[in-house]
């Protein structure tokens, strides 16, 4: 009897926190989404936690290590960046250890603002990006601890890399 070798596949988990900006005039990018929110993140970039945690669940699938590897936060030539570009580079890297992206999901903790009616968006954002599906989903802190306060916002990820 002759036995199939098993698909080649690695899951990955990502995880990325911003605390909220004093600067009002800093936007809330959300997947590359601009979402109206009277506040935005702080960061060296534009403070993408869902763009930054799927790079870092890519990344290490492919055993790349994290976002803060390939692009640190000291390092002047990010600060600014659009994290779709980061991601998209982070998914240029797995491509060329010969993985690809099946599919991720995210999941966005915030208390503020309401995300429901912008995760369609936000999820066509990031699957154009990535070149596969990507679901975005929001979960409230429940008015518990900092993020119940408002001071932050953290995504989680997790994404699934096939290498054939």
């Amino acid at each position: 009897m002759e036995s199939s070798k098993p698909p080649n596949l690695r899951i990955g988990s990502g995880f990325d926190i911003h605390p909220v900006s004093s600067d009002h005039s800093r936007p809330l990018i959300l997947g590359g989404v601009e979402v109206s929110a009277g506040f935005g993140l702080m960061g060296h970039s534009d403070a993408d936690v869902v763009c930054h945690a799927l790079a870092d669940a890519v990344l290490g699938a492919a055993g790349l290590g994290g976002l803060g590897d390939h692009f640190p936060d000291d390092d002047p030539s990010f600060e600014g960046a659009n994290s779709l570009v980061l991601l998209s580079r982070s998914i240029q890297m797995v491509a060329e250890l010969g993985w690809s992206l099946i599919n991720a999901d995210v999941t966005i903790i915030a208390q503020k603002p309401r995300l429901s009616g912008f995760l369609k968006e936000i999820s066509s954002s990031v699957s154009i990006t990535v070149g596969a599906p990507v679901l975005v989903k929001v979960k409230s802190p429940e008015h518990i601890g900092p993020l119940g306060e408002n001071l932050g916002i953290v995504a989680l990820a997790s994404a699934l890399l096939w290498q054939p």
